[in-house]
């Protein structure tokens, strides 16, 4: 089942979080395109949208934890991350 999801003011180096078949859902534009992820942190299962009131960021096309600054490739095609894992990824259009 396909969901609509991706606001469309989305602009690039934001981020929206949906909710979609009960879980949270952090959809980001880059420079280079969309981009959908679990919202979750893979180092310590922490939210990637915020810690404390503090949002979580784009930089340079990779999503930054704002718990521990962990960096993402959000193309899952370079060794950016320093976290452990990624965050599971969602296909995009």
């Amino acid at each position: 089942m396909w969901h609509k999801a991706i606001p469309d003011t989305l602009q690039p180096n934001e981020f929206r979080v949906v909710e979609l078949e009960n879980q949270r859902i952090l959809i980001g534009r880059t420079q280079k395109g969309y981009f959908a992820v679990r919202d979750v942190c893979s180092h310590q299962k922490l939210p990637l949208s915020e810690a404390d009131g503090v949002p979580g960021r784009i930089e340079r096309d990779l999503l930054v934890c704002p718990h521990h600054g962990a960096r993402f490739d959000t193309t899952h095609r370079s060794g950016a991350r320093t976290a452990r894992r990624p965050p599971p990824s969602r296909p995009t259009l």
